[in-house]
């Protein structure tokens, strides 16, 4: 019997998202290939008799790939590894995808356009005010670099602040301190 070949398309559209908003630039058409190939379970010999091409170029072309998604991403990221990582870090939920659209992790809900937004969510969590004491709103440098790769993500403070489980003034208080 045949083992059922994944349609990974989402994955890949969320992975080029983040790519271009981080380089520059799309992935191509070898890179997509060889993500489609790997995360499909299929071997560089397949992915280069499909693209037409050497084994080597796409070995070549693959080690290129991981180091580019195990930078952006902060995983260490290779062909062996791909799917698991990429289903650990949330990539795989069929209803949501990672950019510019809902974003889903456990029960926690991101978005990542603000335009999409629900508007009580926003209004909520956005107009908590609290007197919290300054030495409260100090976290850790963990916690710092994490809410700097999210605001790179283009996530308001309020996404991050429940994506971190911390209050909104911390997360404020640490973007403008």
């Amino acid at each position: 019997m045949r083992s059922q070949v994944m349609d990974w398309q989402g994955v890949i559209n969320s992975l080029d998202s983040l790519v271009f908003q981080e380089t520059g630039q799309h992935l191509d058409n070898l890179q997509t290939a060889i993500l489609r190939g790997v995360l499909n379970g299929h071997k560089y010999s397949k992915i280069a008799d499909d693209y037409n091409c050497t084994i080597g170029h796409v070995k070549d072309e693959g080690y290129e790939l991981w180091q580019l998604l195990s930078d952006l991403l902060e995983e260490d990221i290779a062909k062996s590894n791909l799917r698991a990582t990429l289903e650990r870090l949330g990539f795989t939920n069929s209803q949501q995808k990672i950019i510019g659209n809902p974003i889903q992790i456990g029960n926690l809900n991101l978005y990542g356009n603000p335009d999409s937004q629900p508007k009580s969510s926003a209004s909520k969590t956005d107009s908590i005010q609290s007197d919290i004491p300054i030495d409260a709103l100090e976290l850790t440098e963990n916690q710092r670099r994490a809410i700097a790769k999210l605001i790179s993500f283009h996530l308001t403070p309020a996404q991050i602040a429940e994506a971190l489980g911390l209050s909104l003034e911390q997360v404020q208080h640490n973007i403008n301190p």
